[in-house]
């Protein structure tokens, strides 16, 4: 559980520069004839909306200048069918755009998901999981409305706009004059808000960030939480973040809440000095009523765009913003799947070199330095030394979860970082300490070792890793379902699924972090003889937590700060009355009855 707080934002209140629009508008590519659609749709019903203002000025003055019934039925008439065609045309742009923006939400989710996959473990030691989450759940939501409806919203307002200012002023040049005079207020101050909730909207969306990343921390760590009794911390905790990205809401609510009534005060100001001037046109006889009702049918339609484009402009900021976040996942270096001519790894015989290997997570701090190590196929190989001695990151280079920043690893003679990923770490099974087991089925978990494999396969590998027994008691055996990381299994049941997934995968490099040190005798003597089963005949790397493991294996390699200060077999060891012999004698003559582990930090 992690008690810092750490931020990882994009850059608050991102301008809507070209890059920023070309690269989010690239999600839309794919599907930009069905959003050109549904722009001419959004255009067409504009322009056809337009002319509601203009059937209104004819229906008044045929009833108040003319009384003729006749036309008044007419442009009744009318008015019904320009209502009805907009209403067609509303719902054929509605479906188009909410068909892309559904598709564009969906591609944006799982590429993210994909780049999250192939990234090195290097990327989440420095980010939260509840963060990430965020930048897939939250961010690609906002993509959505601000490239689809948003763009749309602009394009309807900006048809709006330019039709309703050009029929002004094909009805009275100087009233629309007047109405145009009194519109600009409006304007900077709608431009000014928008900037400012945009910068706002940001920093909402970075802490609701922050407080999924809490969220998750507590959820995924909830039996540690129960077992200190830490329920009350851990809701003030996430109370705590919820606050802040309450407080920074309220603040954009706050912000909200001044805009519109004033933007409200200044449109009916606006037609307070419009009715005041067309009033006195109509007394002089120069306007009629029904010229005046369009011309302020038509102020208030092209109120609305200029009230509403800087709030558009502020949702796609917000967008590019997200983006931003986005593109950060997007644009991360994913692991080398495949280096240019690569060829993939043939099947191993099992030998392993480590050649003057250093690696190192911050720099100046060698967490590895200079290892020299060969392990002869099907050997066994147990890795012992105090805690931080690098024994876990000297095992995380073999598959390559990191790379070495000076050495190689070669396998079978062939430089690991020269072959293709999958075909490389296809020969390599790992059995962690903590077993991780998806909240799938048992037999789907045990699959995952190898996905095409048949059930008689899955079984027998559940066999010979001495779990068939307990999965046939199971309430439907196989295809019971283990819940969220393997939560209604004991620790012994998880360990030999997780040996019988091993098991199907059938790799020629077994690497173990003995996980025998938490379990109960006989679960201990159970997974202790599935994992001889596993071992035999491949090349094993143990981080050995257990005595009986350490003296069973072909050689000892006793790691202290980064360096290999002694190997070979146990009795061999013990004789040198080295750093092996002073953990040996410590941990066994603590615990006469029953060995503790040796230690692996």
């Amino acid at each position: 559980m992690m008690m810092r707080r750490t931020r990882l934002r994009g850059v608050a209140g991102a301008p809507v520069t070209r890059t920023g629009l070309r690269r989010l508008f690239g999600f839309v590519r794919p599907y930009r004839s069905r959003l050109a659609l549904a722009g001419l749709f959004t255009a067409l019903g504009s322009l056809v909306f337009l002319a509601l203002p203009w059937g209104v000025r004819y229906l008044i003055d045929a009833v108040v200048l003319r009384a003729d019934l006749r036309l008044l039925n007419t442009v009744a008439v009318g008015l019904v069918v320009v209502l009805l065609v907009q209403s067609v045309f509303s719902y054929f742009s509605t479906y188009l755009v909410s068909y892309v923006g559904e598709r564009v939400v969906a591609d944006v989710r799982t590429q993210l998901f994909e780049r999250l996959a192939r990234l090195p473990l290097g990327y989440y030691n420095e980010r939260k999981t509840g963060e990430l989450m965020s930048r897939v759940a939250n961010d690609a939501t906002l993509i959505q409305t601000s490239v689809t409806n948003n763009v749309l919203n602009l394009l309807g307002q900006s048809v709006a706009l330019i039709g309703g200012v050009a029929a002004m002023l094909a009805t009275d040049w100087r009233l629309s004059l007047v109405i145009v005079g009194v519109l600009p207020p409006i304007a900077v101050f709608a431009h000014h808000y928008g900037g400012k909730l945009r910068r706002i909207s940001r920093r909402a969306q970075d802490e609701l960030g922050e407080a999924n990343a809490v969220l998750e921390e507590a959820l995924s760590g909830v039996r540690v939480v129960k077992a200190f009794g830490r329920e009350e911390f851990e809701s003030a905790r996430f109370g705590a973040s919820i606050e802040r990205t309450f407080a920074i809401s309220l603040e954009r609510v706050r912000a909200r809440a001044v805009f519109v009534p004033v933007v409200t005060m200044f449109g009916f100001t606006a037609v307070v000095v419009v009715m005041w001037y067309g009033g006195s046109q109509i007394i002089r006889g120069a306007l009629t009523i029904g010229e005046l009702t369009s011309m302020l049918m038509y102020m208030l339609l092209i109120i609305a765009p200029i009230g509403s484009l800087a709030t558009l402009y502020g949702q796609l900021s917000e967008a590019v913003g997200a983006g931003e976040r986005i593109f950060e996942v997007l644009d991360a270096e994913p692991e080398p799947l495949r280096p240019r001519g690569a060829p993939a790894l043939p099947r191993l015989r099992g030998h392993v070199e480590y050649r003057g290997v250093g690696f190192s997570y911050v720099e100046g701090r060698d967490v590895l330095t200079d290892v020299n190590l060969h392990v002869e196929p099907g050997e066994v190989v147990a890795l012992v030394g105090p805690s931080g001695a690098g024994k876990t990151t000297l095992v995380n280079l073999l598959p390559r979860f990191y790379e070495p920043q000076r050495g190689v690893i070669l396998l079978d003679g062939r430089p690991t970082h020269n072959v293709t990923l999958d075909s490389l770490r296809s020969q390599i099974s790992l059995v962690p300490q903590e077993t991780l087991l998806f909240g799938a089925t048992v037999a789907e978990n045990i699959r995952y070792g190898r996905l095409d494999a048949g059930r008689d396969e899955i079984e027998h590998a559940a066999r010979t890793a001495n779990a068939h027994e307990f999965i046939s008691l199971l309430p439907e055996g196989y295809d019971t379902l283990v819940g969220e990381r393997g939560v209604k299994l004991s620790a012994g049941q998880r360990q030999r699924v997780a040996i019988a997934r091993a098991l199907l995968k059938d790799a020629r490099l077994l690497i173990l972090d003995e996980a025998t040190s938490a379990l109960d005798n006989e679960s201990e003597a159970l997974v202790q003889d599935a994992l001889d089963r596993l071992m035999r005949d491949r090349t094993t790397l143990v981080i050995a937590h257990r005595l009986s493991t350490v003296e069973g294996a072909d050689r000892i390699v006793v790691l202290d700060g980064g360096r290999i200060i002694e190997q070979g077999a146990h009795r061999k060891l013990l004789d040198l009355e080295g750093l092996y012999y002073r953990l040996y004698t410590r941990s066994f003559f603590s615990e006469p009855r029953r060995p503790e582990p040796v230690t692996t930090g």
